[in-house]
């Protein structure tokens, strides 16, 4: 005899802190590039560090003016985490100015054909977001 099996759908809900970081997911929910700046090499971290990875130095917080250039890109249809929407989606690497290192995003409002090379600027989220660090989008830059 065969075993029947019968769908259990299960919602898990809890409030996540947000710690350290709560000013960086709060700057992102206004559209705005909080990165972390090295007391002792200077190098800036964007998303922040508390500690420098290159040194362990502390990180201060500094404010970035958001735009950047995408250096890479992938185009795939997915469901975000912790969201119910199957999309198109844009991920991208961004060489941000300010920064010493490449921030993981999402590219929205883009129609062209391939985003390497193109200038962005960071922005406020427009769609719900699962969680607070899938607020790293960007659009194209105004000024090209």
């Amino acid at each position: 005899m065969r075993e029947r099996t019968i769908r259990l759908d299960l919602t898990l809900g809890y409030d996540h802190g947000t710690g350290t970081f709560d000013g960086y997911f709060q700057a992102l929910a206004d559209g705005r590039a909080l990165a972390g700046r090295c007391g002792t090499c200077g190098r800036t971290w964007f998303p922040p560090h508390a500690g420098c990875p290159e040194d362990g130095g502390v990180c201060e917080p500094v404010d970035l003016d958001g735009h950047g250039v995408v250096v890479s890109e992938t185009r795939t249809r997915t469901r975000l985490p912790f969201t119910d929407e199957d999309r198109e989606v844009i991920f991208v690497l961004v060489a941000m100015a300010g920064a010493d290192n490449t921030a993981f995003g999402r590219l929205e409002n883009f129609s062209g054909a391939n985003a390497t090379g193109e200038r962005v600027r960071l922005v406020a989220a427009m769609s719900p977001l699962g969680h607070p660090a899938q607020g790293v989008v960007f659009n194209p830059a105004e000024d090209g």
